[in-house]
Formats: structure tokens, sequence, C-alpha cells
């Protein structure tokens, strides 16, 4: 292994980083949520109908989805199960994963898209990807209901899934994607056309991950696909909070947690790295 692969994994360099960055989180969480809440707002100034975008637009993209594949293709999970129990298994991962796409496509524009807060020394510019994942909030909260309701109209769920699993998942699901952001936003100073590079992959990814798909309808290449890919974890655990109510990949959730904090610390390390540059590249 090498010497540069060896300290990106140092247990006692990422645990000391995954310190620093709860401690900032919880220093500057009223700035955070703040932001947040004002980058929701801003995003919808000027239609029509406002904020309500931010639960029309989710609840759009996903109806479409769930239109194709649940009534143009007849998907099913099996023949004892309807097609109500294939939109409930859809919506536990679809839901998250339109959240997703919203805040690592923002997070390619944190730094460069604020260069007047990031030239001021007094501003911490670590708040600006980690607030681009909260303000995603309202999307996933929508994506979750929706989910949770399919799953019980399905004859899915449990207390269980909803009140253990679920926050678990939420967990290692934000970290990933804290992680994923702070990447993108450092990387995003130095790449100017990162953004469009990431669009089209968020694009491609809907359709290589485990979200559309009925398990038994899966071949072999794309399952190889679904375990290269970070983000299949937390879904797969999503999917066992909201439609199962049970584990069924208990890989998944270790790899999930593993993952999940391995790019937190890793991401919080790089963007402070590559922080004393974004002045003078901006």
């Amino acid at each position: 292994m090498s010497g540069l692969a060896r300290r990106a994994l140092s247990p006692p360099l990422n645990a000391g980083a995954l310190l620093e960055v709860a401690r900032f989180m919880g220093r500057h969480r009223e700035l955070i949520l703040t932001m947040a809440g004002r980058e929701v707002r801003n995003r919808y100034v000027g239609s029509a109908l406002g904020s309500a975008w931010a639960v029309l637009s989710p609840l759009l993209l996903m109806g479409v989805y769930v239109f194709a594949f649940a009534v143009i293709f007849r998907a099913r999970l099996g023949e004892a199960e309807g097609s109500a129990a294939f939109v409930a298994y859809v919506l536990a991962a679809l839901g998250p994963w339109v959240a997703l796409q919203d805040a690592v496509a923002r997070s390619t524009q944190a730094i460069v898209g604020n260069a007047n807060l990031v030239k001021q020394i007094v501003f911490p510019s670590e708040v600006l990807p980690i607030k681009t994942v909260f303000g995603a909030a309202p999307t996933l909260a929508i994506g979750l209901l929706v989910a949770v309701g399919a799953a019980l109209a399905a004859g899915h769920g449990s207390l269980f899934g909803l009140l253990v699993l679920l926050p678990a998942a939420l967990v290692f699901f934000t970290a990933l994607l804290v992680g994923i952001a702070l990447l993108l936003a450092a990387a995003g100073v130095m790449l100017r056309d990162l953004k469009d590079v990431v669009a089209l992959l968020l694009t491609v990814g809907l359709f290589l991950h485990p979200i559309l798909y009925a398990p038994a309808a899966t071949p072999q290449w794309l399952e190889l696909a679904f375990h290269a890919s970070p983000f299949s974890y937390p879904l797969w655990c999503l999917r066992d909070a909201l439609f199962y109510g049970a584990i069924t990949r208990p890989l998944a959730w270790v790899a999930a947690a593993l993952i999940g904090a391995l790019t937190l610390a890793l991401g919080w390390r790089v963007f402070r790295a590559l922080k004393p540059m974004f002045g003078n590249a901006l």
C-alpha cells in the first residue's frame, strides 16, 4: 500500500477528522440551518408557485418514473406481489436518490457560487457545502413521506423499520452526502466544468443503482455495478427501513456505516487541505 493510501485510510487521522466535523457542525448548526433554509427559499424566488415547487418538483419527478416502470413496463416484484408493492419498493430508494441528486449537483458550485463569502477570512467556508446537503432536506422529507405511505398501503414496512432502522440509515446517508459535498465543492474550485460532468453522471446513475429494478429482473453485470457504487449501500439500508421493515442485507448496513464515516472524514480532510488555495483560485 502506498504512503498516500495509508495516510488516506489512517484510522487516527480519520477519527480525528470525524471529531472535528462533528464539533464544527455542532458549533455552527444555526448558521448551517439558516443558510440551508435561505437556499431553499431563494431557489424558487420569482416563480409563480414559489416555495411550493420544493414539494411539487420531487413529487412530479417520482411520479414520472413510477408511471414509466409500474404502468408502462408493468414491472412487478413477483407473482405474489401486485404493482402497488413494486411502486412502494421503487419509492423507498427513488425518494432518497432524488434528494441525493439535488445535494450532489449543487455541491459542485458551493464555493464557486459564493466567492464573496469565501474571501471573507472570518467566514467558515466549510458551511457552504454542508448547507447544500441540508438544503435538500425538504426533498428528502417529501420522498420519505411518500415512500412510507406507499409501503403501508401495500402492506409493507414496520414500526421497527421506521423508528430504529430509518434513523440509522439516514445518519449513514447524510454522512456520505456531506463527505461527497465537501470533496466536490473543493474540486469544483479547481475544475470549473465539474458540474457538467457530475450532472451527466447523476442522470446515468439513476439506472446504475438499485432503484428502478425488481430483484429478479436484475442481470449479473448490473448487480456488480450496484456493488461498485458507494451510494448503493445506504439506498439498500433505506429500502430495508422503509419497505421491508427489517434488515435483509446485513453486509450493506456494515458497508454503509464504514463508507459514510470514511467519506465524511476524507471529504473534511481534503477540503481543509485545499481551503488555503480557494482565494487565489477564485
